[in-house]
């Protein structure tokens, strides 16, 4: 291997490096919505040169999690209706598409899987233990892609649960709110032992569309 493909992959790594921690900062809310990324600041805290730092925030603006403007420089995202809408838009559209694939093919094992899910989030729910029932909520919902079989489509939608559990974290969830979700799990495991994809469907996009002013509320209210 030459000076040259050492260098590069050098600065390779320092760019994955970089936009590995800082993608984490970011969704563990250590980096609040609309808060400047200073290359000077980061690149000493991260003990990284500005150049794979520069890289790693043009990567993050790419996954939606970073702006970039002329003279203004790098903020992390900041949440409008529409974002928001995007953002929910496409997990709820890969969740049905995960649905269609496997509902006329699910097992026992696989809805009962479901089920233990749907029941540790009501408990962790009840017991107040806020996060670890916000992550049995994204098991549930990424086991269900997963079970439709396709890798791709279980990668882009946990990126965007990534983004969304992010912004919980900082925004919290409206009264009620979470003891309703709790309800719609487990209204859409039912519909599975049906293989009512009808209501499936229907119940996804019902809280898909009650998730979604929920967090706009949450961020901008109303008057």
């Amino acid at each position: 291997m030459t000076n040259d493909d050492l260098s590069f992959e050098t600065a390779l790594n320092s760019t994955e490096q970089a936009t590995r921690q800082i993608r984490e900062d970011i969704l563990s809310g250590r980096l609040a919505p609309g808060e400047r990324l200073k290359t000077a600041e980061l690149a000493k805290r991260l003990g990284l040169s500005t150049m794979p730092l520069r890289e790693a925030l043009r990567k993050l603006e790419g996954e939606g999690l970073v702006e970039i403007e002329p003279h203004r420089g790098a903020t992390v995202r900041q949440l409008d209706r529409a974002y928001i809408t995007d953002l929910f838009d496409l997990n709820t559209e890969l969740r049905i598409f995960a649905l269609r694939r496997c509902i006329t093919t699910m097992t026992l094992e696989r809805l009962r899987a479901l089920e233990a899910l749907a029941t540790e989030y009501a408990e962790k729910l009840a017991a107040g233990e806020d996060l670890a029932a916000l992550d049995a909520n994204r098991r549930f919902s990424a086991l269900l892609v997963e079970y439709g079989g396709n890798r791709e489509a279980l990668r882009v939608f946990q990126r965007g649960w990534d983004t969304i559990f992010a912004f919980r974290r900082s925004y919290g969830y409206g009264p009620g709110r979470r003891s309703v979700m709790a309800e719609e799990m487990q209204l859409l495991i039912q519909a599975l032992w049906r293989q009512d994809m009808t209501a499936a469907e229907a119940i996804l996009r019902m809280q898909n569309a009650a998730m979604m002013e929920d967090l706009v509320q949450r961020i901008a209210p109303e008057g």
